[in-house]
């Protein structure tokens, strides 16, 4: 007897005789006692009226030797999945990428040309930059670059206090006053260009109601960071019956430096900006500057003093505002982008210029500034070297 007409016949058993036991039903003739005990055990086991049924029954049931019935091979739905696209003539993924989320969020930032060239460009000053403050790092020193010869030494503290040398502004203007200077003398703009190293440059963009006030040319063993004379360029807010928040003052001071000029400034004031995206030119924006807070010892002062350090052609500039007056990065890369060589001889320019004898009131006379000259024989080791003047400079030696 087959499955199927057993399957008929306990049918037919309880549709007849619900309540009977297998030993009160008519059993089929060829069934033995173990065929009985195999009925019990899974009269026992499933209940066929509540669709428990056991394992390929329905295969069982279908005559399992047709093949029409018969449980398909492995992989039978990617072969009738690759049959049907074939078929179709479409094209189908033969691998899968094991993160498909990831390969989402990349496809879906397409990168625009503008933005590559933006990123290999930070990446170029980067590697220069790295190259170039090898012997800084050396000796300890983090170090920001706006060009060749020109940025700013991180400190986390006042660097002038390493030094029991270190002479104070007291002492220095003490010394200053011991000497018989002459007053300063005024020369006319041919005649400072013949003394300067370099090309004058002359900003072609300024803020609204900002006025040239005066020029100066600072000259002598007190800046001995730059080759030949450092010119200024100060400008004064001129706008009637309106005073400014802050100095109301833009300054911009242009030398040619002797090695790397690095301004010493507080650790965290100072970032890398880029001023042209055309050129890709970047400067150091730094806020803040120090200042003294007793006879021996000074502070960084944030949200005050705006500078921004910029090189060109092998010049050094620093340009100063202050950020009260809304002078902030913005507005200094503007006047940094927009500086154009000036031509003395062709200009009708009648301001004279300054020749100030005595630097002790200079812009500039609190900044710190680290010189690893190039011509020194072991840079990079540094330290302060004492001077009769106001402002403090950190020499390597």
């Amino acid at each position: 007897m087959s499955m199927s007409e057993f399957e008929r016949e306990l049918n037919r058993w309880e549709d007849d005789s619900p309540g009977l036991s297998m030993q009160e039903r008519v059993l089929p003739s060829d069934f033995s006692m173990e065929d009985v005990a195999f009925a019990q055990e899974l009269e026992a086991l499933f209940s066929i009226s509540e669709e428990e049924t056991p394992p390929y029954f329905v295969q069982t049931l279908l005559e399992p030797e047709d093949p029409r019935f018969q449980v398909v091979e492995h992989g039978f739905e990617h072969k009738t999945s690759a049959r049907v696209f074939r078929r179709l003539n479409l094209k189908r993924r033969l691998f899968h990428s094991r993160h498909p989320a990831q390969r989402k969020k990349v496809t879906g930032l397409p990168l625009q040309r503008p933005f590559i060239a933006v990123i290999a460009a930070c990446l170029l000053f980067m590697f220069i930059t790295m190259a170039a403050t090898a012997t800084s790092f050396a000796s300890g020193i983090e170090v920001l670059f706006a060009g060749p010869h020109s940025g700013v030494s991180l400190w986390s503290h006042y660097p002038g206090e390493q030094a029991s040398h270190l002479h104070t502004k007291a002492q220095k203007v003490q010394a200053r006053q011991t000497d018989t200077t002459p007053q300063a003398r005024r020369i006319n703009l041919l005649e400072a260009q013949e003394q300067l190293h370099f090309s004058m440059y002359w900003p072609q963009a300024m803020p609204d109601n900002y006025a040239l006030t005066t020029i100066s040319l600072y000259d002598g063993p007190d800046h001995p960071w730059a080759d030949g004379p450092v010119l200024e360029l100060d400008y004064s807010y001129t706008a009637h019956g309106v005073s400014p928040h802050g100095t109301g003052q833009i300054a911009i001071c242009e030398f040619k430096p002797t090695g790397e000029v690095l301004q010493a400034v507080q650790t965290g004031s100072a970032h890398t900006i880029l001023i042209d995206s055309k050129t890709h030119t970047a400067a150091i924006y730094v806020d803040g500057q120090w200042v003294r807070i007793n006879k021996y010892s000074h502070d960084w002062l944030y949200g005050v003093r705006s500078e921004l350090i910029y090189e060109r052609d092998g010049i050094v500039f620093w340009i100063v505002g202050d950020q009260r007056d809304g002078i902030d990065d913005d507005v200094l890369g503007q006047i940094a982008s927009s500086l154009r060589v000036f031509n003395v001889h062709l200009s009708t320019h009648v301001a004279s210029v300054s020749e100030p004898l005595d630097d002790s009131t200079w812009l500039f006379a609190e900044d710190v500034i680290y010189l690893d000259d190039a011509t020194s024989s072991s840079a990079g080791t540094s330290s302060v070297e004492s001077s009769p003047v106001s402002q403090n400079k950190l020499h390597s030696k």
